[in-house]
């Protein structure tokens, strides 16, 4: 299975598009196939299981679409429920394979999926500016270390780097008391 985007975030409405083939399984063992657009709650309480969408292949249906090709199937993703990734309570999104085989044996592979709100995409693009401001003055503080130049104290607060220069008093005072050590 593959999503239509490499970093599995999705915008709530946004249109979700997974692309799927069977390869290591003969379709004469194959009795039918189930692909689920789902999330799940995971931790304290209950955990809670809700279908978004579902498609069903049965056995002829499979023999007629060939299963070794590349399928797809599409749908919108709703407004909620977002993920979450709470210490207590998590919500979990994923695209659900099933294959039935003969004999009663099933074969089920997930694929995880995020469902954003268009505010949390752009708090983590603005997170990438971030990362990368940090990543400029963390390689102009070694750069600065590694020529022996006395580089600024670096400070990370909320995510971003702050150039900041640390004042000694103590040393002050004493540089002004006793003139010839300076």
């Amino acid at each position: 299975m593959s999503l239509c985007r490499v970093d599995g975030v999705y915008q709530a409405g946004e249109s979700l598009t997974v692309h799927w083939r069977i390869s290591r399984v003969p379709i004469d063992q194959l009795q039918g196939l189930e692909l689920s657009v789902l999330w799940h709650t995971e931790g304290k309480g209950d955990e809670d299981l809700h279908v978004h969408h579902f498609h069903r292949l049965d056995e002829d249906q499979l023999r007629q679409t060939g299963i070794a090709d590349s399928q797809s199937i599409s749908c919108k993703l709703p407004c909620t429920p977002l993920s979450y990734h709470g210490h207590l309570v998590r919500i979990c999104w994923c695209i659900r394979l099933r294959l039935f085989l003969e004999g009663g044996r099933e074969i089920v592979s997930e694929h995880p999926l995020h469902l954003v709100s268009s505010r949390q995409v752009a708090q983590m693009q603005s997170d990438d500016i971030d990362n990368a401001k940090l990543a400029s003055v963390t390689s102009e503080y070694n750069k600065s270390k590694s020529l022996g130049m006395k580089p600024r104290r670096l400070a990370v607060r909320a995510g971003l780097a702050h150039r900041t220069r640390m004042i000694r008093r103590a040393s002050f005072k004493n540089s002004k008391s006793n003139p010839s050590s300076g």
